[in-house]
């Protein structure tokens, strides 16, 4: 394709931008708050990817409402004078969105969190901010913004989504004001059309500025046409000069930051109402991967210009890629949100598929040293570890054999795309695949590795990635004669031994979400128990839940935490809810037991002279980002 829509240039309020790939404001908390070198070198990677903006996270501007970024400091001005002396010979234009979380964050004093009203929030009963504390934040936002000037930034951005602060102000699901700032839209504006108003005064009329709003996809919240009526209204001010329309709030976070279950573009819908309402320049999002993708909305359009935000978590390099003809060598975003947004909600952010992310300047791909001397690496098991073990081992130099038991590649991950509304996981096995290929490491399939194999061989060293096994008597003991399939058994479309199904789940992950939906689709009733406090507890912070549960609920689905089995007897199952004692008996034809598989190290464990280095499940059942961060590891260190 030629692309020439997301490729061609734009101007700003006279800032020129080089290309319309945009990489959204997203919290990292690389610099624990701070702009600190970790950060300066993720985003100079992407500048050298080829980004024509890029917005740094939504940075706080005042004590009452930290982020992961943190402006309200004048020490701010030389970090942002490094930043940019650092991206910008790569051509990169960067803007700072600014920021109050309101009740999504606790001040750093320990006190009740702010908000337009008396509510119960996120974090706890919030105060109702008072006059003075709005003039407050009203000037912590224009000092933030002039301190983003004199760093040498491009622009700035005012952050009115998500049900942070300032929409906390604007929807009336947070706004429960009877003064000047509550009631009719126009007093839920004035907050974030004052603080408009204290910026533009503070920067002048020619640096960019700009503004973020979502409607919030939850009851009672802002709607597409509430925020096209807002947007509308901020236009007709000349107080902005572009308009980034999202999706999604606090309350469902699962909107803003679409898993794999959402289509490309999934956010359009939404945003178009207001995008072909305004005049001016609009920014649309919604889990885009592929430039192609992001040039037809633009030639639908839809927007002036694309986030493209996980897709450059997971390579920065799409658009130079993509411009020198080796699109198939991009990594993709298989939307998984287990190392961007699992990994800020657990102090820090990361990738699934780029061990790299955060770590630019040790672990990026072309920071691989050659090795020394080139050896012979055998690499057992094709699944994501055992390749990107070989795809590491390669770009050192070494002779790379990659055997695999199975006549194809992927190991888990060929089971795990057969989940409904999961297929996307295995793309990133698609590239391992390819990577490996295009380096030359010889695959060897559908052959069995033991002892006498690889003394044969007599390789320099072995990555043992043998995966795990299903255990022989899977939950037997805790259901003493139903009969019982396993997770892979319901995926690879096993006879179905009856209509009423039990999922039990000792995991908390995806692996009982993907039974469940299945069972489902396959016309199944399913119930699902586990003994944990909520429903699949693991993939909570990567947003798997709630979307989880939203498609499972127009089923036959019922679901049962703190409950344990402890009966079966024909045909009936025993259900005792642990914290009160009660029991039911429910019906069952058969059970999922979703419980840990059982490390395959046989291999390893037979291999004694050699240097062996075992990854992924065979050291121990592992989420995808262990075991490719594992395989990397190995495949960097030989």
């Amino acid at each position: 394709m030629a692309l020439d829509h997301i490729l061609s240039p734009i101007s700003i309020k006279g800032v020129g931008i080089k290309n319309r790939v945009v990489r959204t404001a997203h919290g990292t908390n690389l610099g624990n708050g701070t702009l600190n070198d970790d950060l300066i070198m993720y985003h100079e990677a992407r500048a050298k990817g080829g980004v024509g903006l890029s917005l740094l996270e939504a940075a706080g501007v005042h004590p009452s409402g930290p982020g992961t970024l943190n402006v309200w400091g004048d020490e701010i001005v030389e970090r942002y004078k490094k930043l940019m002396e650092t991206v910008r010979p790569h051509g990169m234009r960067v803007f700072q969105q600014l920021q109050h979380l309101g009740f999504a964050t606790l001040p750093i004093d320990g006190s009740p969190p702010w908000s337009a009203s008396v509510m119960d929030g996120p974090l706890g009963r919030t105060i109702a901010m008072t006059k003075a504390q709005i003039r407050e934040v009203v000037d912590a936002f224009a000092a933030a913004a002039v301190r983003a000037q004199q760093g040498g930034l491009d622009g700035i951005e005012i952050h009115c989504a998500h049900t942070f602060l300032l929409q906390q102000f604007l929807s009336p699901l947070t706004n429960r004001r009877d003064d000047e700032y509550g009631g009719s839209l126009d007093n839920r504006l004035r907050f974030a059309v004052e603080v408009m108003r204290s910026v533009r005064q503070a920067v002048g009329g020619d640096f960019v500025v700009g503004a973020r709003f979502s409607p919030e996809m939850v009851p009672g919240g802002m709607t597409p046409d509430d925020v096209r009526d807002v947007v509308l209204a901020v236009e007709a001010l000349g107080l902005v000069d572009y308009i980034n329309l999202s999706h999604g709030s606090a309350f469902a976070s699962h909107k803003i930051i679409g898993g794999m279950h959402e289509p490309c573009g999934y956010e359009i819908p939404a945003s178009r109402v207001s995008t072909r309402a305004v005049r001016l320049p609009t920014i649309v999002t919604g889990r885009f991967r592929r430039l192609e993708e992001a040039d037809a909305a633009i030639a639908a359009g839809e927007a002036d210009m694309v986030g493209m935000t996980r897709a450059h978590i997971a390579d920065p390099d799409i658009v130079r890629k993509t411009m020198e003809g080796r699109a198939g060598q991009i990594r993709p975003c298989i939307a998984c949100n287990q190392g961007c947004v699992g990994g800020l909600e657990q102090g820090r952010m990361g990738c699934t598929v780029n061990v790299a992310v955060g770590a630019e300047h040790t672990l990026g791909d072309d920071r691989i040293q050659p090795a020394q001397s080139r050896r012979l690496v055998l690499v057992v098991g094709g699944g994501p570890a055992g390749m990107e073990a070989a795809r590491a081992a390669a770009l050192r130099g070494h002779r790379v054999i990659l055997a695999e038991a199975k006549d194809r590649l992927g190991g888990t991950l060929s089971i795990a795309r057969l989940a409904p509304c999961h297929a996307l996981i295995g793309d990133i096995a698609d590239w391992l695949a390819r990577e490996i290929a295009r380096l030359g490491v010889e695959i060897r399939a559908g052959v069995t590795i033991d002892a006498a194999y690889v003394a044969a061989l007599n390789p320099d060293a072995v990555v043992v990635a043998t995966g795990a096994t299903i255990p022989q008597e899977i939950g037997a003991h805790r259901c003493d004669g139903v009969p019982l399939l396993s997770v892979e058994a319901v995926l690879t479309d096993a006879v179905l031994p009856g209509d009423q199904a039990l999922v039990i789940d000792e995991l908390g992950t995806y692996h009982a979400i993907a039974a469940a939906e299945a069972l489902i689709e396959r016309g199944a009733t399913v119930t699902y128990v586990t003994d944990r406090p909520v429903f699949v507890e693991k993939v909570v912070t990567s947003l798997a839940a709630a979307p989880a549960l939203e498609r499972l609920a127009k089923g036959k689905f019922t679901l049962a935490t703190r409950t344990s089995v402890v009966g079966y007897e024909d045909g009936l199952v025993t259900l005792k809810q642990i914290d009160t004692g009660a029991a039911q008996q429910i019906r069952a034809d058969f059970a999922v037991h979703v419980r840990a598989l059982e490390p395959d190290n046989r291999l390893a464990q037979s291999l004694a002279g050699f240097e062996v280095h075992i990854v992924g499940d065979a050291a121990g059942q592992r989420f995808l980002p262990t075991a490719i961060r594992e395989g990397n590891a190995a495949g960097r260190c030989l």
